[in-house]
């Protein structure tokens, strides 16, 4: 059994009640989850579903909120099924959080992009975003489609301006991808999308051949910053 539902909950402030937080709520009565379980279940690649799974849905919906200064609360027993509990920051008076990214209101010269992931839900996503800020998109069903689709355009004339990879995928993953580009053009930028985009610059364990990291889902802001550098260098 399944259910949702939407709440809020309130402070005093000035004497007039306000809303604090707003909370999206989704409950299950099914199999639940054990302690370990619980407390890993929203790390990149962490799957109970052995091959069918990738570990990511939960880390992007972490991902997601963490970046829009939201929090994941969860909930569950074995035997006794999982409530997941997204938690909202409400704002005052329709003021913006200090903290929250404002949207630049210029985007990155168009450029041609070549979009490499296996999950084609995911790659889809990225390329709406970027068409919508007018670049040029080919997507790619994973590293070794990638790779071919990034040497087929180079031999007909046409390359790309920039190659966004996932990291995790299998047979070719996004280290052989970047490798594999710069080997045929090394002035081509390579930007790695993983859920592990922050650790990885914070231990300076950035992958040879890559020229930026970006954590996955990646942030529209952070994501044109990257482009605009990327096309800054290539003018």
């Amino acid at each position: 059994m399944l259910r949702t539902g939407v709440a809020k909950d309130y402070e005093t402030v000035d004497g007039v009640l306000e809303v604090r937080h707003a909370y999206v709520e989704v409950a299950d009565t099914g199999l639940g989850m054990d302690e370990d379980t619980c407390r890993r279940c929203l790390e990149p690649f962490f799957t109970t579903k052995g091959e069918r799974g990738t570990g990511l849905g939960l880390a992007m919906v972490y991902g997601v909120m963490q970046r829009n200064s939201g929090a994941v609360d969860i909930e569950s027993s074995l035997g006794k099924g999982t409530t997941m509990r997204l938690r909202f920051g409400v704002t005052r008076n329709g003021d913006a959080p200090s903290d929250r990214a404002v949207l630049p209101t210029t985007v990155p010269v168009p450029m041609h992009i070549l979009v490499i992931d296996d999950d084609p839900l995911v790659a889809q996503a990225l390329c709406d975003t970027l068409e919508r800020d007018g670049h040029h998109v080919t997507i790619a069903n994973g590293g070794e489609a990638g790779v071919d689709t990034f040497r087929a355009a180079r031999n007909q004339g046409d390359g790309f301006d920039l190659v966004l990879t996932d990291l995790g995928m299998p047979y070719v993953d996004g280290r052989r991808v970047a490798k594999a580009v710069k080997a045929e053009s090394p002035s081509t930028p390579v930007v790695l999308m993983t859920g592990w985009g922050r650790r990885m610059v914070a231990e300076k364990d950035v992958p040879a051949h890559v020229d930026h990291v970006l954590s996955k889902p990646p942030d529209i802001c952070a994501l044109r910053d990257v482009l605009a550098s990327c096309s800054a260098i290539e003018s």
